[in-house]
């Protein structure tokens, strides 16, 4: 995969554009020898590096990676700082053990990293976890739009159903009704739908009372 190409025209490889960004880096991870080693590769990539332990409630602001060290005698993780709009996550694990791996699943990480670290293959993970957290991002990301694209075609169907029994109108008549509202009110034919959603739910009940 490549991205950003450079002014010149040439394309650049995701690999070098992230060695070359800078990331922000946090390091969730106990202050012992393998902490220390993770850190210090990490800044020898060029990455700016902050580490805590015990994981804090927030994490700093703009962070493009974190890495998150798992427990053996630990409880499972519930970090507060965890949730749909978190960074990417590499869990640091002792041994490719389930109780490990399950955690880690739970967490939602992008990639998981054993213990002892070491140089070799630490830059493949971290771009595997980066591309991993970019297609889920744009996964949710199409789905959400789907899920607005549909709703908005049941608020039109509803809209214009109303329309076409109160005024005993066709389909066609219908939409041109909502679409010139729109227009007049410099709003979205989705919110006009809305408006008559809302507006025929109020009066609905009463109609059935005086019924």
């Amino acid at each position: 995969m490549t991205v950003n190409p450079r002014p010149d025209g040439v394309q650049r490889s995701l690999t070098s554009w992230i060695l070359n960004r800078g990331l922000r880096v946090v390091v969730l991870h106990p202050d012992d020898a393998d902490g220390a080693t993770l850190t210090g590769h990490l800044m020898r990539m060029g990455f700016q590096v902050q580490a805590f332990w015990p994981p804090p409630d927030e994490l700093p602001d703009k962070v493009d990676l974190v890495f998150r060290a798992l427990l053996l005698d630990a409880r499972e993780p519930q970090d507060a700082w965890q949730g749909p709009a978190s960074p990417p996550l590499i869990s640091v694990i002792g041994y490719e053990s389930p109780s490990f791996i399950d955690q880690a699943l739970k967490m939602g990480a992008d990639a998981v990293l054993t213990t002892p670290i070491r140089a070799t293959g630490l830059l493949a993970t971290i771009v595997c976890a980066l591309q991993h957290a970019k297609r889920q991002r744009q996964q949710a990301d199409r789905i959400a739009k789907l899920e607005q694209k549909l709703a908005g075609t049941r608020h039109l169907a509803q809209a214009k159903a109303i329309l076409m029994r109160m005024h005993g109108i066709g389909e066609n008549d219908a939409y041109e009704m909502l679409r010139t509202q729109a227009m007049s009110n410099r709003v979205t034919v989705d919110d006009i739908c809305h408006s008559i959603i809302q507006t025929c739910e109020m009066f609905e009940p009463k109609r059935r009372e005086a019924g």
